[in-house]
């Protein structure tokens, strides 16, 4: 187990959010936290006997009442952290946590640093180091998607997949080495074709798990949707109902969106880029003609294109046939109000932004598109974290070159690069990993946590 110079401290945080709030919660871990807890609180309760309960009383600095508390105990190692932990509920605002921190600091505390409560729990071994990273995706999830698949990561799905990896590595590694050690016997412990096979697998599925983290990405930073078409198409309209609020300027007038606006919504819980772009069209207008470029950029790198035709445009054409079959295109006509008879046509969406017709139906397209890029066929086995994304691209370049030295070089040099992969798969779980590294992981992660 690795140490480091504040194992035996005890360690004191504001754990929640500053600025106005219901209550505030102050943390402690390490073994004196309950004697410090006793200098400042005085109840007619005592927490040691109703551990894991919320027992009430009174934050005093000696004999000034400072604020009514609830607080609870939870003895080691059945904590968080693995040692004894403290949690005290004040009145939410700045002033009663940092008054309750400093007196806690005064008796002895020491505050603590940026992810230390969660480095504890790993270094204690409550959580491997995925899972603590874990914990800081959580804390950083903006939206349903991202935290369903950190939460994945904290259930240890992810961490036993990493395992059955390491197994695997060290398997064909462990028979490499007994092919060395029986060679002057004439036998083999694994036949070459053998070998071949189980580490084309495991490579196979570290390739998988690699591509999975441009999905994690997607949700993360949400799949990036361009609305596009010529002038008048009423992309800027789209937009607005799409988002719930006049975001962008409708107008008659062509060309009155000259540059991209862009939003960041959910839609059935799936983080979605919003882009409203120029209308296409040729223009001596040399501000408009700049829009124009930046909405084939746009085009050219969106996830999914919502390509809409006006009805009126449609009319005037009426064999048009569909603007791309590019599977990243939903082809929209709009303003289906004013034709004379709404009917489905093949390859088209019929829309209506002013009566509602068809937005439910083009939602569901845009949904199923977007689910289709964030899963990609990825269940629990998924890559949140570019450390994990890292160490997976570096083992994987160790098999490839384990898998080029079969039948050229010897078994000593196949053996180093097996465990040289090994020992970055190894690394995602924490293990044999220095203490730089994880001061480097830990310390963006929010004080207190």
């Amino acid at each position: 187990m690795l140490h480091y110079h504040g194992e035996n401290d005890t360690i004191a945080a504001i754990a929640t959010a500053s600025g106005k709030s219901g209550i505030a919660i102050v943390k402690l871990s390490g073994s004196r936290s309950i004697s410090l807890l006793r200098k400042i609180f005085k109840s007619r309760k005592n927490p040691e006997i109703h551990e894991r309960s919320m027992i009430y009383g009174h934050i005093m600095d000696k004999t000034t009442y400072i604020d009514d508390a609830l607080v609870c105990y939870m003895k080691a190692p059945f904590s968080y952290t693995g040692e004894d932990v403290v949690e005290i509920q004040s009145h939410g605002g700045n002033a009663a946590a940092d008054t309750i921190l400093s007196l806690l600091i005064e008796q002895g505390a020491r505050i603590a640093e940026p992810g230390e409560f969660t480095k504890k729990a790993f270094l204690n071994g409550k959580i491997d180091l995925v899972q603590a990273e874990a914990v800081m995706q959580i804390v950083a999830a903006d939206g349903r998607e991202y935290l369903r698949r950190a939460e994945q990561l904290m259930d240890g799905s992810f961490s036993h997949n990493i395992e059955i990896l390491i197994e695997k590595i060290k398997e064909s590694a462990s028979l490499v080495e007994l092919n060395i050690d029986f060679l002057h016997q004439g036998l083999e412990a694994i036949h070459t074709k053998e070998l071949v096979n189980t580490i084309t697998n495991t490579l196979n599925s570290i390739e998988t798990l690699i591509l999975s983290y441009t999905s994690a990405r997607r949700i993360k930073n949400g799949v990036r949707i361009v609305l596009a078409g010529n002038v008048n198409a009423g992309k800027s309209t789209l937009f607005n109902t799409l988002l719930g609020k006049n975001r962008s300027i409708v107008n008659p007038t062509p060309g009155t969106t000259r540059d991209w606006i862009e939003e960041k919504i959910e839609l059935d819980g799936l983080p979605v880029n919003l882009v409203d772009t120029a209308g296409i069209r040729i223009t001596p207008d040399t501000i408009e003609h700049e829009g124009v470029k930046g909405t084939e950029r746009l085009i050219r790198d969106a996830d999914i294109v919502v390509y809409l035709i006006s009805a009126d445009e449609y009319s005037l054409k009426a064999n048009i046939s569909p603007i791309s079959h590019d599977e990243r295109y939903i082809n929209v006509i709009t303003k289906a109000d004013i034709l004379p008879s709404i009917n489905e046509i093949d390859n088209y969406i019929l829309i209506s932004s002013l009566t509602g017709f068809g937005l439910e139906k083009l939602k569901a397209q845009i949904i199923a598109k977007t689910r289709g890029y964030i899963s990609n066929g990825y269940t629990s086995s998924i890559v949140l974290v570019e450390r994990h994304k890292t160490e997976l691209t570096k083992a994987r370049d160790s098999l490839k070159r384990a898998l080029k030295c079969i039948g050229t070089w010897s078994e000593e040099i196949i053996s180093l690069e097996l465990r040289d992969a090994e020992k970055h798969i190894e690394s995602i779980l924490g293990q044999n990993i220095d203490y730089d590294v994880l001061d480097t992981i830990f310390k963006n992660f929010c004080i207190g946590k």
